[in-house]
């Protein structure tokens, strides 16, 4: 694992992961580079020399989200892991997970320059304005937002974006179901302001347990904790007495008082979807009350657009947990779960050894309902045959061709929770704010009362494979040098 940002940038560097932009424009340039990297599926950037800021403080954009490798790298995989074996791993790791509790220290490098009262100003930071449409400059995208239970005490670190409105004032976005947006809601119903911390550059590990959909009362930092094998360190904020990451790049304390106070309007902003799903809207406001940031700070972007959804590319945010929901639920036979389309997050994949009629129909059914998080999630569910890996959607999409009857293999259920952001939701839904999809259930699968009487797959066997594969890499040694699938 990391220590903190710049330990996972060097890492990067030495893999010939990213590269440096300097003498750019914080306004839409930025913006625009990540956005053609991400479709290039060039390295990461680390711009400097920024328009109206000193040399020094940074913007590093596409670290995790375009590349496998560099997700890996932030893991701490090996390169010859395959990708379904990570969400292996991964999904064992929450079937194991034992809390570890952050560790409090007095001090850290966050901690080398400090803002408080009037000498408080956010545009201090080259915050970018990443798309010419955008309602505003976002500084917090690649970001972790830090609230606490005002009932039950627990932590919770989320990924929200934040937008800087005046040298003193962010708006957050937080879509209803979230554990953030229930958390500040209960403040705000006992007539107080939410505390909460925000940070926009940290140890990637931190952003992604942020990231992830865990249950209600588990907290992300505990789980960072249980990951890296040691506690968190994190100094008690002043005014929040929130956890604050202590080798964080930047970070905020700040309260967000009830809407009935004061809100803004917030957005537009290209979302994970491609789209300006939910325009500009009134939304919760944070007063800040102190800034702390180390010196040379950088801001993690992590830039949604058509092309990047600005999640991750092996979907360790969805699969592993849907993975382990199944097998709670007691579902037999599951032999490896993937997420494709918008985030890794809108189409599951179960792929299952059939060991009786109806098994296919009782796991698409209960992965739809298992399926959750954000919005779109599980919006098609697929289930495939053991034969079928689940991680390629060339094979997926075969299944779905030859083993796919529409007449009995597909079904639509309606009315499981959706947010603003997605982008098929009607005016009219909108309006009386109707959050809701529906669902398709596929099941993909050789109809299980005549499995054995299905055409047999026209296929060399495992031996020929892995022969003609020997072959091949002695005549041409460089062109099958990452082949990793026999």
């Amino acid at each position: 694992m990391n220590d903190d940002l710049r330990g996972f940038i060097e890492k990067l560097y030495a893999a010939n992961e990213i590269i440096e932009v300097k003498d750019v424009d914080w306004n839409l340039e930025i913006g625009a580079i990540t956005e053609v990297g991400a479709e290039l599926k060039s390295p990461a950037f680390l711009f400097d020399k920024i328009k109206d800021y000193p040399e020094g403080f940074r913007v590093a954009a596409n670290l995790l989200t375009v590349s496998k490798r560099r997700q890996k790298i932030a893991l701490g995989f090996t390169e010859d892991v395959s990708d379904l074996d990570v969400v292996k791993i991964w999904k064992n790791k929450l079937r194991d997970f034992r809390p570890v509790s952050p560790k409090e220290v007095s001090d850290g490098p966050v901690m080398e320059n400090v803002m408080e009262g009037e000498n408080i100003n956010l545009f201090k930071f080259p915050a970018p304005k990443w798309h010419e449409h955008d309602g505003g400059r976002y500084i917090g995208t690649g970001d972790i937002v830090i609230t606490m239970d005002p009932e039950e005490g627990w932590i919770n670190m989320g990924t929200y974006r934040v937008m800087i409105h005046d040298e003193k004032t962010l708006s957050f976005f937080v879509a209803p179901g979230h554990h953030a947006y229930i958390m500040r809601e209960k403040y705000w119903a006992r007539g107080r302001n939410c505390p909460v911390v925000m940070c926009f550059g940290q140890d990637p590990l931190l952003w992604i347990c942020s990231t992830l959909p865990l249950p209600w009362g588990v907290s992300e930092l505990d789980f960072a904790g249980f990951l890296s094998g040691e506690p968190i360190k994190v100094i008690r904020g002043k005014y929040t007495g929130l956890p604050i990451p202590a080798t964080a790049e930047i970070a905020i304390e700040g309260e967000s008082p009830p809407p009935s106070i004061e809100t803004r309007e917030e957005g537009p902003f290209g979302e994970w979807t491609g789209y300006y799903a939910s325009g500009s809207r009134i939304e919760p406001i944070i007063k800040v009350k102190a800034v702390y940031y180390r010196n040379n700070p950088i801001i993690h972007g992590e830039l949604p657009c058509k092309i990047n959804p600005a999640w991750h590319p092996i979907p360790i945010h969805s699969a592993p947990l849907l993975w382990t929901l199944l097998e709670r639920a007691g579902i037999e036979g599951i032999k490896g779960v993937w997420v494709h389309g918008r985030g890794n997050m809108v189409i599951p994949v179960i792929s299952i050894e059939q060991l009786y009629s109806g098994h296919a129909k009782r796991v698409a059914s209960v992965a739809a309902g298992v399926m959750y998080g954000v919005a779109m999630a599980g919006k098609w569910v697929i289930v495939v045959d053991d034969d079928v890996d689940p991680s390629n959607w060339d094979e997926v999409l075969w299944a779905l061709c030859t083993r796919c009857d529409p007449e009995s293999s597909i079904d639509i259920v309606r009315g499981y929770p959706d947010t603003p952001l997605d982008p098929i939701i009607p005016p009219e839904k909108r309006e009386r704010k109707d959050w809701t999809q529906s669902k398709v259930l596929i099941t993909a699968c050789k109809p299980y009362n005549w499995k054995k009487e299905f055409p047999p797959v026209a296929e060399a066997s495992p031996e020929l494979k892995e022969r003609a594969l020997r072959k091949l890499k002695t005549l041409y040694p460089g062109l099958f040098s990452l082949t990793k699938n026999y």
